[in-house]
C-alpha cells in the first residue's frame, strides 16, 4: 500500500491506493480518499505525517 495524491485540481486530493499485479501488468486501485489539502490542514499541521499514519 502507499499514498498518492492527484495534483490536477488546485487543492490536492490525496488517496491510499495498492498495486495489483496480473503476470506482467500491474494495476493500481484507490483503496480510500485520504482527504484534500485543505481538509488535512485543518486537522493537522504535519498532513503528511498524517497520510503515512493511515497507510499503516
Amino acid at each position: 500500500m502507499k499514498w498518492n495524491n492527484d495534483h490536477k485540481s488546485k487543492d490536492s486530493t490525496y488517496f491510499i491506493q495498492v498495486d495489483i499485479r496480473n503476470g506482467r501488468k500491474v494495476t493500481i486501485k484507490n483503496v480510500t480518499r485520504i482527504g484534500k489539502h485543505s481538509q488535512l490542514w485543518k486537522i493537522t499541521n504535519d498532513f503528511l505525517d498524517y497520510a503515512k499514519q493511515k497507510v499503516k
